[in-house]
């Protein structure tokens, strides 16, 4: 018998990551242990079969409020599970196959209160690769990420957390990196349909907070040539973006 185990996201009109959250984490996590939080959604996409629906709601998106809305309903689903999971719906969570298998396996033999995952970015290469075919598996179609320390989040945990806004990091300062354990985060993955997401959040309410603090700036970026110096040069961290091609073990990861 495995651990029992939780994974928490929030949408709002993800139709296009939460299938591919629901597909990938539907391996592991049973439906009626798959928490989405629906923030509002009307495209359609959280009208389906496969996880518990939480509608949720706030005037804003406001990342000092979606903090503390997931960390509350941690906090309950610790009560009932032995390890839970919180993530953003374009991020997967995958340990290095060779050593760990998959991420049941991991969370099978997960035994401390928390892990650092490694952070990476997926990037579409527009001259060299096509729109990404969302029926077909994601690593198949992608060969370059680059690391990005900011994704390199602890979300995976045995105990009630706290974190600072966006879970980047805990707010008692303590960190516990397995770099064998990968955020592999899609934001990236298609040009055309970053795009357009970020047309859409740019065109929806955003709490004052935020906008003064530049915090999620990247996703008002909708003007296609800074668009596109922001895909390619901008890791939303004071480091450069240094692409790697995607090693051969990650591409048995089957998102």
């Amino acid at each position: 018998m495995g651990k029992s185990r939780a994974v928490l996201t929030i949408v709002r009109n993800e139709s296009i990551f939460l299938p591919i959250w629901l597909r990938y984490y539907g391996q592991f996590f049973a439906p009626e242990d798959m928490y989405v939080l629906d923030h509002g959604s009307t495209d359609g996409s959280t009208d389906r079969l496969g996880f518990v629906r939480e509608p949720v709601a706030h005037d804003t998106v406001d990342h000092n409020w979606m903090r503390k809305t997931i960390q509350a309903r941690q906090h309950e689903l610790m009560e009932n599970y032995e390890v839970v999971l919180i993530n953003d719906v374009d991020e997967i969570i995958a340990p290095n196959p060779e050593r760990y298998g998959t991420l049941g396996d991991f969370i099978d033999s997960f035994d401390e209160e928390f892990v650092n995952c490694r952070g990476y970015e997926l990037i579409h290469q527009r001259d060299t690769e096509p729109p990404i075919d969302l029926h077909q598996p994601i690593l198949d179609q992608r060969g370059w990420w680059f690391e990005n320390f900011a994704y390199s989040k602890p979300i995976l945990a045995t105990v009630k957390m706290h974190w600072y806004d966006g879970f980047h990091a805990r707010r008692d300062g303590r960190a516990n990196f397995d770099y064998d354990l990968r955020l592999i985060h899609l934001h990236r993955m298609d040009f055309e349909l970053c795009l357009k997401r970020h047309r859409f959040r740019s065109d929806v309410a955003w709490s004052d907070k935020d906008i003064v603090s530049s915090y999620g700036y990247q996703n008002r970026i909708i003007e296609e040539e800074r668009f596109a110096e922001w895909f390619y040069t901008d890791s939303c961290t004071h480091l450069p973006i240094k692409q790697k091609e995607i090693p051969e073990v990650w591409r048995s990861v089957k998102i």
